[in-house]
């Protein structure tokens, strides 16, 4: 190091030192922001961030590599030997590089490292005989690199708020008395924990309720067996394969939305979602919505939404006996920014869609619910996305009493969700909508505890994962406790939507429900409905996970359900007296020729939009 240097090195070391930390923990942030805002969204970068990116990448790096100066000071003072400027500003070039090459995720943690080393050791060399001149660089571009943070951060932070007013300056005037939407989807809701479908429990006296003053859909399920296509049918009335939205390819501007239509008739459209992860703008969800909130409920989530901050979550916070999801969005919060949002609706007719994300695991709520059913309930490590992204269960076998201990966690979850949703439905009340809004209640897809030796979702196409729950409620409008037995999809809601709004001229798939409350002579029409999964995250996978041996097609009956997977296997299931679908009947000998008649319905129905 020069003598001039080295002089002001040693007199000010610890300033030194934090200079740098801030210097690269700003270009850290930055870098990081930027590229994950590029590529949010683009095909083949798992990449699952808002705009917000852009002030939280910075600020999170720069407190975390002044922690990390910090700790260099420290070993400083202790050791007594203080390393050269060059070998300092190498260590910072290490965690910039490493931090970049982890958020494209296209090389694994060890070969990143070793090449963010490589790129750390050539800038120490560079460095050599020059510390005097970047010295005086980390000083004099500091300040600049800080402008930039800010303006970047502030652009990050006002990026929905521009697109918002963008939108409402193009929304249509509505006709008078024009009735209110709002669609709920409680994610990972299997209809068979729902106590007006026979559950043995009563964990949803609220949403029964709600069921007592409309239509209750009694065979209901989704088109995929988790969220993104899930949802986007639900939007689009289209398909999985028709809609093509998917582990790494988004919904696109395809296919018109529910929300689009409602839009253009002088709806105000808000959308406000617990499931950050996939149910996102940048998921191609937001098509239509004048207001999207999608961001964490706390700066933890936020910070969990970076590379380093979420390794540290992932690594820190179980140790410390935390499982739960950082920041995890609370159904009450969902309601509030709801609520905030109608306040600012000044009585204009609304479709909101409120996603809730408190039954997905782990399955831990707050008190007085955490022990509601069970004082055995999971702490959340058994069944945990978050650390088993492929497995979701710690260990490969799980005992009676561990299997029950989700289960009663997820009651204990839907129990506080459905409190929440009784407030909501209070307040509506409180406020006079509950007249004039179409209420319109489902899930996403369903869950597995065990079922075929199964654990969450999106890894099968069995009916714990399909089936959900349906319920429509519209005071005065729609029948009192109607109960229907037909078999319905979640594609089918936009056409019901515009056949209860009378929008004439906008005709999305699926079909219209309303004929099957109404009309005794149309509700005996025969049904089959089409679900579809692509192997995704699960394709290197357990191998007794279905999607991991292929893609797979179901197709459900009056009576049967049959399942075809790309690697040739079939199964047929009675689910009317196999509802947990145990017996295989594919292979018996009387049901060949069946089982040619469901290949070709299944051949027919995939072949809609090709």
């Amino acid at each position: 190091m020069p003598a001039a240097a080295n002089t002001y090195f040693e007199s000010s070391r610890t300033l030194t030192v934090l200079l740098i930390a801030v210097w690269f923990g700003l270009l850290a942030g930055m870098l990081e922001g930027v590229i994950a805002n590029s590529l949010r969204g683009v095909p083949g970068f798992a990449i699952r961030v808002s705009p917000e990116i852009l002030w939280i990448a910075p600020a999170f790096n720069l407190i975390f590599f002044c922690l990390l100066g910090a700790g260099l000071v420290g070993l400083i003072y202790v050791t007594g030997k203080t390393p050269p400027l060059r070998w300092i500003a190498g260590l910072f070039t290490v965690f910039t590089v490493l931090c970049l090459l982890l958020l494209i995720g296209k090389l694994n943690q060890i070969a990143a490292f070793a090449l963010s080393l490589g790129v750390g050791v050539q800038v120490a060399r560079a460095l050599n005989k020059r510390e005097l001149r970047a010295l005086t660089f980390f000083k004099k571009s500091g300040a600049a690199l800080l402008v930039m943070a800010v303006l970047l951060g502030v652009t990050g932070a006002s990026w929905d708020i521009g697109r918002e007013r963008y939108i409402l300056r193009n929304v249509a005037p509505p006709k008078s008395d024009t009735p209110n939407v709002l669609l709920i989807t409680l994610d990972t809701l299997r209809s068979d924990h729902v106590s007006c479908y026979g559950y043995e429990r009563n964990t949803t006296p609220n949403l029964c309720r709600l069921a007592s003053q409309g239509v209750l859909f009694e065979n209901s399920f989704a088109n995929s067996s988790w969220t993104l296509p899930s949802h986007a049918s639900m939007f689009t009335g289209r398909l999985p394969h028709e809609h093509k939205a998917d582990w790494t390819k988004p919904l696109d501007n395809s296919d018109r939305t529910l929300a689009e239509t409602l839009k253009a008739k002088g709806y105000f459209t808000g959308a406000f979602t617990a499931n950050t992860s996939y149910v996102t703008p940048e998921w191609g969800l937001a098509r239509g919505f004048s207001h999207f909130e999608a961001q964490g409920s706390s700066l933890i989530e936020d910070a969990t939404n970076t590379v380093y901050g979420k390794k540290l979550a992932l690594n820190i916070l179980p140790r410390l006996g935390y499982f739960d999801i950082p920041g995890r969005k609370r159904a009450s919060q969902v309601n509030a920014e709801f609520l905030h949002w109608l306040d600012r609706t000044n009585g204009k007719p609304f479709f909101a869609f409120l996603n809730f994300f408190d039954t997905h695991d782990p399955y831990l709520t707050d008190e007085p619910y955490r022990n509601h059913f069970s004082n055995q309930s999971t702490r959340g490590d058994l069944v945990n996305f978050q650390f088993q992204a492929t497995t979701f269960r710690r260990k490969p076998v799980l005992t009676v009493d561990e299997v029950k201990s989700e289960v009663d966690g997820y009651d204990n979850c839907l129990a506080y969700l459905d409190a929440q949703i009784g407030e909501l439905f209070a307040e509506m009340q409180r406020r006079g909508l509950e007249k004039n809004t179409l209420i319109i209640i489902t899930s996403d897809h369903g869950e597995s505890f065990g079922d075929h030796d199964l654990f969450g979702h999106g890894n099968s196409l069995y009916l714990e994962t399909l089936k959900v729950p349906l319920i429509l409620s519209w005071p005065e409008k729609l029948p009192n406790a109607k109960r229907v037995d037909n078999l319905v999809s979640l594609a089918d809601i936009p056409a019901t939507v515009m056949q209860l709004l009378g929008i004439q001229g906008e005709n999305f798939p699926g079909r219209s429900l309303v004929d099957l409350w109404s009309s005794s002579e149309h509700s005996k029409s025969p049904e089959a409905i089409l679900s579809e999964l692509s192997p995704g995250r699960f394709r290197d996978g357990p191998s007794n996970y279905p999607a991991t041996r292929g893609g797979l097609r179901s197709l459900v009956t009056e009576q049967w359900h049959f399942i075809v997977s790309d690697s040739g296997a079939l199964e047929l299931y009675n689910w009317r007296s196999d509802p947990k679908e145990t017996q295989n009947l594919v292979y018996a000998s009387d049901r060949r020729d069946l089982v040619e008649q469901l290949k070709k319905q299944m051949q027919l129905l995939s072949s809609v939009g090709n």
